[in-house]
């Protein structure tokens, strides 16, 4: 078992966990708090088979809300949206949305009946959990 504990779950090569907790947040920093003191971070997706078992997973095992808040912002300086977790950009879900809007202050969601992702304020006052994944460390 190379993630933290049972709690965990193992995709690929990393562990993903679902804080089931409802919390009030002021700031999407509340939410990423949350994994962060969990040793990991925001949940970021690379592929559609990690899509796929996310939503499968939160079916099936999390029970989860209708949107889960991905750990992704948008960084005005490149006009682009970036992972907390500092991994690249390489795969999207977008929902066929207005690229024209404002997207300061712009987060993302996963919408889990669909999954598909879409793009949504980050002035949420609460979350109904937060799904977090860290990368299984590399051993020798």
């Amino acid at each position: 078992m190379d993630c933290p504990s049972s709690t965990w779950i193992q995709f690929q090569d990393s562990c993903y966990i679902f804080l089931q907790e409802a919390i009030k947040v002021e700031s999407i920093e509340d939410v990423r708090n949350q994994c962060t003191d969990h040793g990991a971070d925001m949940i970021s997706i690379h592929n559609e088979e990690e899509n796929a078992f996310i939503l499968d997973t939160l079916k099936k095992q999390w029970k989860g809300p209708d949107d889960i808040l991905l750990g992704m912002f948008y960084d005005t300086d490149d006009a682009s949206f970036k992972w907390f977790d500092n991994s690249n950009m390489t795969f999207d879900k977008w929902t066929d949305q207005d690229d024209d809007e404002d997207l300061v202050d712009t987060c993302a969601f996963l919408h889990i009946k669909t999954g598909e992702w879409k793009k949504g304020n980050c002035e949420v006052s609460s979350v109904e959990g937060t799904l977090c994944k860290t990368a299984i460390p590399y051993k020798r």
